[in-house]
């Protein structure tokens, strides 16, 4: 698990009901004791958490963190009709910000600050919905993904009137469909949606098989290629990947896919298609 965050939480929503992170290097304030030092304070994450209807006596120190690009998250309870949801920013001239996360539930919240805390928040969903034939998901960065279900090979078959019918994982690990048991977590969705985070992805299962190095020297010596071949890598760089030792990055996995006149995506294909060859 990553190293966690000092948080600072200003807390201007009196009906909520959630429960923030305590500890060391958690602090909760209020929109009477919250100063320009604590929007500031170095190494903290500063958070806003507010009601629609209470966001007036905080816009002030909305825009200051915003302003200062202090300010995570603003989360903003829906405590009015949606259709009024608005007007209450304008009311306390509060813009909608690309880190505004409006919620019904104080478990996006709770899930987004205990993700900060731990230093997983670019790990874990914050929130998901479905419209159409598309999912859209917030991880607890506050990272937007929009991904088309065709495009998951995991969603592909799932029918039209099951889409909408998943649940969250109590702290953002995964959404989970009942029909065909379906597990998708943050991973999936950028390999479906980031050809570099799929090489990347494809690069860690590959290299977690012993044989991937055998694999690696198969394919050069199928394509007649010395080790001393690989243009930006030298022999003993080659030697090494053949030997296992050490997973090699993406942009080493690149200069052996040129090598072989391929790209990354094709080279880790073809590597995987060698695996088996290897047991025979």
């Amino acid at each position: 698990m990553a190293p966690g965050h000092a948080i600072t939480v200003l807390m201007a929503d009196s009906g909520f009901e959630g429960a923030i992170p305590r500890g060391a290097g958690v602090s909760v304030l209020s929109p009477k004791t919250a100063t320009s030092a604590d929007i500031r304070k170095p190494g903290s994450e500063f958070f806003v958490v507010a009601a629609a209807t209470q966001l007036a006596p905080v816009s002030a120190i909305v825009h200051e963190a915003s302003s200062a690009h202090r300010l995570r998250a603003l989360f903003v309870r829906a405590d009015i009709d949606y259709t009024w949801l608005l007007p209450m920013l304008d009311r306390a001239n509060v813009r909608t910000l690309r880190n505004t996360l409006v919620h019904t539930s104080a478990r996006v919240p709770e899930r987004v600050l205990r993700a900060w805390r731990n230093g997983v928040q670019h790990e874990l969903i914050a929130d998901a919905t479905v419209f159409g034939e598309r999912l859209f998901v917030r991880s607890c960065a506050l990272e937007g993904l929009d991904v088309a279900f065709g495009d998951v090979l995991a969603l592909a078959k799932l029918p039209a009137a099951e889409r909408a019918r998943f649940s969250l994982d109590e702290d953002g690990s995964y959404l989970h469909w009942e029909w065909g048991d379906t597990h998708i977590g943050l991973e999936s969705l950028r390999y479906a949606l980031d050809p570099d985070a799929k090489r990347a992805a494809d690069l860690r299962r590959l290299s977690a098989d012993q044989r991937f190095g055998e694999a690696v020297k198969a394919l050069r010596l199928k394509a007649g290629l010395r080790q001393a071949d690989v243009a930006g890598l030298s022999a003993k760089q080659v030697s090494r990947i053949e030997a296992g030792s050490g997973v090699p990055r993406v942009a080493t996995v690149r200069k052996l896919a040129e090598a072989h006149g391929m790209d990354a995506g094709e080279y880790l294909d073809e590597v995987a298609g060698v695996l088996p060859q290897l047991d025979s």
